[in-house]
């Protein structure tokens, strides 16, 4: 963790690489609630208010002094490999054939179903931090880089790998981007997902060598095919015994390699630094950052400057972000508001604007629901966001979400909307295996959601009990849990929807009327933004 005052000297540095432009900042109550809604996932007006009062450099040096933390506190993973080789080795060798095969589908079916449940309870748990963390850019930050260097738990198999991954992101979260890489290079479950482990000097495999190319560090056409098979066998031999990397000597190739323009007996670590050295690894990384963050695709003029920012500061994070929440594009009109908001985004932004209170199983269920199963990508460039998160049927699936949230989960009523959805959804699908449908873990996040029994115990009506019509109702329950202003038609349609109800002149709403109004607000198209 930085030092407070390591932290406002890299506010210095950036609002003085700003000009005087960033002064100009109005940093008003709208200005802060985009800055929590992409260096975090929202807040509550008391939220805003709050970063407001300190001022933009205090608000952003908050944000950037998140601790590296590598656990999550209540779950203690372990490997349960271990406790597979002791069942497997307790079964009595004296059995038949056939019996001895019975014991051992029984070994494997167990361990399975443990695997499972212990990603299950840490990914839960990471839902529930999520929403409790007083840190939340750090915990933004571990779920961009779990989706830039993807790995995935049914190509894995092994949840323990998939834990101390996300520690590893956690660590680094914030922190050296090269650090970050090479630790990445030799994290067991990056070299499982991307088969590095079985590649060996005369066989390599070049599935690590291209992705850490295309997807990690370069982007495509900054390369060649050579390179690639070159730098795979700079790459042979990083596997792992049990939990740890090791160089497998006997598959190490020792021969000259030439990659980018380089020759020699390269390792796997001087490749990595090569590929660093590269103009284009600056851009891409700088690129990828903006697009997150800025939430549209960055210009040559803006990449090329954060790329320099990174470059001179060898690869550090924070001064990169520092320098984007204090620069005037990060608020300009087009850019606040403007993000689609993936499932992640989505709920735990819902809830720690309701300050609801539901179990991180649900959280996970529901956004399995909605799309973005976390620990398990739908392919190595991981989620493809913007307008590929929104369809008919999963922006239908999102109102019910949001409504599940403020009027409780009915498995009744959940079971009837997930049918619906799933049918429209299986005639526009027709050509799609069906087993692939069920791979995704959509049955299993059903059900999940389906027993979570989650009654909502925020009072909605506390939030409006000193509004003088139905216009302030409304007023107050949007701006609580939109990160955008509704429409003119949107705002008129909820103050008559307040007014129908209350024909005889105003009538304060009764926390039931409050709740079925939120869950129209939370179904609108604004909703969905942030």
């Amino acid at each position: 963790m930085q030092s407070p005052y390591g932290l406002m000297l890299l506010l210095l540095l950036a609002t003085t690489a700003h000009g005087q432009d960033a002064q100009a900042i109005d940093f008003n109550a709208a200005a802060a609630e985009h800055l929590l809604n992409r260096a975090g996932f929202g807040g509550t007006p008391d939220d805003c208010a709050r970063l407001v009062g300190m001022g933009l450099e205090c608000a952003v040096a908050e944000l950037l002094a998140a601790p590296a933390n590598d656990a999550l506190s209540l779950v203690e993973a372990k490997s349960l490999r271990p406790s597979l080789r002791q069942a497997r080795a307790k079964i009595p060798r004296d059995l038949s054939e056939k019996e001895r095969a019975d014991a051992l589908r029984k070994v494997r079916r167990d361990y399975r179903r443990a695997d499972r449940r212990q990603l299950a309870r840490y990914r839960a748990q990471w839902f529930e931090h999520m929403v409790s963390t007083p840190h939340p850019l750090a915990e933004r930050m571990v779920v961009f880089w779990h989706g830039h260097f993807t790995s995935g738990y049914r190509d894995v198999r092994n949840s323990y790998h998939m834990i101390v991954q996300n520690r590893l992101f956690r660590r680094h979260a914030l922190g050296n981007f090269r650090t970050l890489l090479h630790a990445v290079a030799k994290d067991p479950a990056m070299l499982e997902y991307l088969d590095n482990n079985r590649n060996r000097k005369g066989r390599p495999n070049e599935n690590f060598a291209r992705e850490v190319m295309e997807l990690f560090t370069l982007g495509a056409g900054n390369y060649t095919e050579k390179d690639i098979k070159e730098a795979a066998r700079a790459f042979t031999g990083w596997t792992f015994r049990g939990d740890r990397f090791v160089i497998d000597r006997r598959r190490r190739d020792h021969g000259k390699k030439t990659v980018l323009g380089r020759t020699g007996n390269l390792a796997g670590e001087v490749v990595l630094d090569l590929l660093l050295e590269q103009d284009a690894a600056p851009r891409w990384i700088a690129g990828r950052l903006l697009r997150h963050f800025l939430g549209v695709e960055p210009g040559p003029a803006i990449r090329d400057r954060y790329a320099r920012l990174l470059r001179e500061n060898d690869w550090e994070i924070r001064p990169v972000l520092a320098a984007l929440f204090t620069d005037p594009e990060f608020y300009a009109p087009e850019i606040v508001g403007g993000r689609i908001l993936g499932p992640v985004d989505l709920l735990v932004g819902d809830v720690r604007r309701l300050g609801a209170k539901p179990s991180g199983s649900l959280l996970d269920g529901m956004c399995s629901l909605l799309g973005q199963e976390l620990f398990q990508p739908p392919d190595v460039k991981g989620w493809d966001g913007g307008a590929a998160w929104i369809s008919t049927s999963s922006y239908l699936a999102r109102g019910n979400m949001a409504g599940y949230l403020v009027e409780g989960v009915s498995p009744h009523k959940l079971l009837d909307d997930f049918a619906s959805e799933q049918s429209g959804r299986m005639d526009r699908q027709r050509g799609e295996d069906r087993r692939q449908q069920r791979g995704r873990g959509m049955g299993r996040a059903f059900g999940v959601v389906a027993r979570a029994r989650y009654r909502p115990t925020t009072r909605l009506r506390l939030w409006v009990v000193k509004a003088s019509d139905a216009a302030d109702v409304v007023d107050t329950l949007c701006n609580r849990l939109l990160a955008v202003p509704v429409t003119r038609e949107a705002r008129a349609s909820l103050i008559a929807q307040v007014q129908d109800e209350n024909a005889e002149g105003f009538e304060l709403p009764g926390e039931a009327r409050l709740r079925r109004l939120a869950r129209v607000i939370l179904s609108l198209p604004e909703a969905q933004l942030g």
